[in-house]
């Protein structure tokens, strides 16, 4: 019995995994757009999975996605971390980012109805590498109004 007990504590604590989430917060811009990135750190990266990207536009607007652009060095956000745990986060996250152009993940996500909130599905994007130069970025074109993007992932 103490072995069975001990094999499924193992077997739990192998299976948790830290989460986190990051926002730009509102941000107002005027005839400006704004960015949030991931980015794995230089060294001793641990492997991320996105889960998704919630974003707010209070006008219309476009959204875009973009993966392994040149490292983003301004300006650093913060990643909070979801209970019940209270690791920090590997990855790092930059808010108005200024990464550097990366490839281009899908489309433009066209929001015509404002205000509005759109969750993107990033289920199935993995970062495992170190290097800044892997990291994922959502960006939300130049509008008049106010904006917010929210990342949430998890690190194993």
């Amino acid at each position: 019995m103490k072995t069975v007990i001990t094999f499924l504590l193992c077997a739990l604590s192998l299976a948790a995994q830290a989460r986190y989430s990051a926002t730009t917060g509102d941000v107002s811009l005027a005839a400006s757009g704004t960015s949030l990135t991931i980015q794995q750190p230089a060294s001793g990266a641990k492997l991320v999975r996105l889960e998704s990207a919630v974003v707010y536009c209070s006008v219309a607007c476009n959204i875009t996605q973009s993966a392994n652009g040149t490292a983003a060095t301004a300006t650093a956000g913060t990643a909070v971390s979801i209970p019940p745990y209270v690791a920090p986060a590997s990855a790092t996250v930059w808010t108005a980012s200024n990464v550097g152009a990366g490839s281009a993940i899908g489309g433009i996500v066209h929001v015509t109805t404002a205000p509005n909130t759109v969750v993107l599905d990033l289920s199935q994007v993995v970062m495992g590498s170190s290097g800044t130069g892997n990291n994922y970025t959502v960006a939300i074109s130049s509008i008049t109004g106010t904006a917010n993007i929210t990342f949430f992932w998890s690190e194993r």
